[in-house]
């Protein structure tokens, strides 16, 4: 089971940090309910860095009052 380094930054809120597998981040995602209403399904696999590449970086609405980012690695098996 592949598992992911991810670390979620938004103004205001306390960084989350974890290790799950992909599906559990994307999990912990739709549970967060962040602002913007992009899937994380979609974040994941179309941000330029895709899942084959092992990690990649999204940030939503940069300097906006709803910014959030997310980046993520995927830890060697």
């Amino acid at each position: 089971m592949t598992q992911y380094v991810w670390t979620l930054r938004s103004p205001g809120r306390q960084d989350i940090q974890r290790v799950t597998t992909l599906d559990e981040m994307q999990d912990a995602l739709t549970k967060l309910e962040l602002p913007g209403g992009v899937p994380p399904v979609w974040i994941l696999t179309n941000t330029g860095s895709s899942d084959d590449a092992g990690h990649g970086r999204y940030t939503h609405n940069a300097g906006g009052k709803d910014e959030w980012s997310l980046t993520w690695t995927k830890l060697d098996s």
